[in-house]
């Protein structure tokens, strides 16, 4: 029986990260996913928690703004050329990486969409820190891209079931949604473990 993580069990909002692609805009089906998981997570009562920027941070956050949910955009302050999205009502601002990271370690979800580089960093910091703490961070990823990087990482580093079991890979947002509340809420497929 899977452990829920509904914010009404916990008595405050769950905080979920999402990570993912700056590149992807408004016409890429990527951000209508990132809208949909914005809006679900919104609706759920969850904190959203972005990197606070454009593409699929601002479809998320658009998402989830549009259904009255608190955003949260993790900016970092060295990035003068780069604004804010306009969906995130908190920033964190941060002066490097090690800061604008401990604030996505302290969501208790994470779930990465369609991404590159960046959210692939972001991805293997969260899963490193889930391998060895007592509270680990939910580890959701959404898609085949994300499915078939896992798996070669279980081919090809040393890594055993356990750590893959780490990582939940779904097919769609519902699906993410599922996955971080767990038995409180069951809109659609089971979430498949990896391993």
């Amino acid at each position: 029986m899977a452990t829920s993580l509904s914010p009404a069990d916990r008595g405050e909002p769950l905080r979920v990260g999402v990570i993912g692609s700056a590149r992807l805009g408004e016409q890429s089906r990527e951000w209508a996913a990132g809208e949909e998981l914005g809006r679900l997570l919104g609706a759920a009562g969850c904190t959203v928690v972005t990197g606070g920027y454009g593409g699929l941070m601002a479809a998320v956050s658009k998402g989830a703004a549009g259904v009255g949910g608190h955003v949260v955009g993790l900016p970092m302050r060295s990035w003068q050329h780069l604004e804010p999205n306009e969906w995130a009502r908190e920033l964190e601002w941060a002066d490097g990486y090690p800061a604008r990271l401990a604030s996505l370690l302290r969501c208790q979800a994470v779930i990465a969409l369609d991404g590159g580089i960046g959210t692939l960093s972001e991805l293997t910091v969260v899963w490193a820190a889930a391998q060895t703490e007592p509270a680990p961070v939910k580890l959701v990823v959404i898609g085949d891209r994300w499915g078939r990087l896992v798996d070669a990482i279980g081919r090809n580093l040393v890594v055993g079931a356990r750590d893959l079991a780490l990582v939940t890979r779904v097919d769609s947002a519902a699906a993410a949604l599922d996955a971080v509340l767990g038995d409180a809420h069951q809109a659609g497929p089971a979430p498949r473990p990896l391993g």
